[in-house]
């Protein structure tokens, strides 16, 4: 039961990122209302960025929470963080004005973020496969 608010902290950021997805594609598509999007950096984390960080938000708490009785290792909890740091920036660069700078940092900050919860979805299915086996329970005398 340790480390559960790091496992809902994935889940809200989630939560929050859905909510700016959802602003921006129904802005574009229903409304026709493209600065719903907020830039062109913005229309593609609405479409495509802020999507797949959902899901591996989602799935990585759901892994994490496998492991809740071991709790999150150091390692997991750093790369959270710099997971969290990392999608605040492209939060700044969703809604910063400058179009092609923002742009041209979210196309530098995109793999990264990518590839770092890649790295810590691994790290949980190991921790999880690499678990103990459960004692069995104890006989009961005949």
């Amino acid at each position: 039961m340790r480390d559960r608010g790091w496992v809902w902290a994935q889940f809200a950021v989630a939560a929050g990122l859905l909510a700016l997805s959802l602003v921006g594609i129904l802005g574009v598509a229903v409304f026709d209302a493209a600065e719903l999007a907020f830039s062109f950096a913005g229309a593609i984390h609405a479409f495509a960025v802020f999507p797949g960080l959902v899901l591996s938000l989602v799935v990585n708490a759901l892994i994490m929470r496998a492991h809740r009785e071991l709790g999150l290792s150091l390692t997991e909890k750093w790369l959270l963080v710099a997971e969290f740091a990392l999608i605040a920036w492209l939060l700044v660069l969703h809604f910063w004005s400058h179009s092609g700078d923002a742009l041209g940092l979210a196309i530098l900050t995109w793999p990264v973020v990518i590839i770092l919860a890649i790295v810590i979805a691994i790290i949980a299915v190991v921790r999880n496969s690499a678990r103990p086996a459960g004692t069995p329970p104890p006989i009961p005398p005949a």
